[in-house]
């Protein structure tokens, strides 16, 4: 379970697009939700600077505690934390001293849509957060995660590494609390033997062969989950993997996809360039980033 969700804010409409979803989850999961401002080093040509900042501080806590007004009408346990300082740097010493589970923001904030996740604060968070991250995008309809009879509502990609396995727990936890389905997709990239015409029926004959690899991989992955009590479904697709999540996956009815920012490249690649950012980069929906060493839900954060 998730018991602290930290929920990272900087005054903008973008940011604040965070809020329903971790609303919702606290509400579902019984947990606290800690506010963060961060305000960074001002300047103030010719003025007076102790004054300033006073005033900056004072209005980031009525900012905060607006907020956190809004939030406790819902009846959740509410905090609030003002810092000073580069913003990825303080939200990653929160999720620290506040023992936070999960944190949950927009991947734009007030440099708006102009500027991508690239070098931004979101893009640095997720690079070194002990801990899972939720990303909201700052467009479309509000998500909204419940039980779905006829659609799955986690989408969980998995490459067959262990790396990749390590977004399962997670997608369990929220399985469990909000009564979803589990939807585990597994894509066969096409060889390019395909594209070379006396070569085309070994290509077809390795595909079939990698398809049912998959599908024999993703049944047992299915068969351990639904033995704790979990509605899962399976499903195979042929292309690029970033594609397949980002658009055809997102066409198949989920809220959310659950996946590791890792998988067979292994962390030793950065995040930068992989599969994970293209899916950030173009889902429509929230995209929950589980770092392979992340705290587990359920487990000790020490550990």
């Amino acid at each position: 379970m998730y018991d602290t969700l930290l929920v990272p804010l900087d005054g903008s409409t973008f940011s604040e697009r965070a809020l329903p979803l971790a609303v919702t989850l606290a509400q579902r999961m019984q947990a606290r939700i800690i506010l963060l401002h961060v305000i960074g080093a001002p300047v103030f040509p010719g003025g007076d600077t102790v004054e300033a900042e006073r005033q900056t501080g004072e209005e980031a806590q009525d900012y905060l505690a607006h907020v956190a007004s809004t939030i406790a009408a819902e009846g959740l346990h509410t905090e609030t934390t003002l810092a000073y300082g580069q913003a990825a740097e303080s939200i990653l010493l929160e999720i620290k001293s506040a023992g936070a589970d999960l944190v949950v923001m927009c991947s734009h904030g007030r440099s708006g849509l102009g500027r991508w996740i690239f070098g931004s604060v979101a893009e640095q968070v997720l690079a070194h957060s002990p801990v899972p991250v939720l990303l909201v995008r700052p467009t479309g309809e509000p998500v909204a995660l419940g039980p779905e009879s006829a659609q799955p509502a986690l989408l969980v990609p998995l490459d067959g590494s262990p790396l990749a396995e390590t977004a399962l727990p997670h997608a369990a936890t929220l399985a469990r609390a909000f009564g979803s389905t589990i939807l585990l997709l597994r894509t066969v990239e096409p060889s390019m033997l395909a594209y070379h015409y006396s070569l085309r029926d070994l290509a077809q004959e390795s595909l079939r062969n990698e398809q049912d690899e998959a599908r024999a991989y993703l049944d047992a992955v299915a068969e351990h989950l639904r033995g704790d009590g979990l509605l899962v479904q399976t499903l195979v697709l042929i292309g690029w993997p970033s594609d397949v999540i980002a658009y055809r996956g997102a066409t198949l009815g989920p809220r959310l996809v659950i996946m590791a920012t890792h998988g067979r490249s292994g962390v030793a690649r950065l995040l930068l360039g992989s599969v994970a950012l293209e899916v950030i980069r173009r889902c429509p929906l929230p995209v929950l980033l589980v770092r392979p060493q992340a705290h587990t839900p359920g487990e000790p954060k020490n550990a």
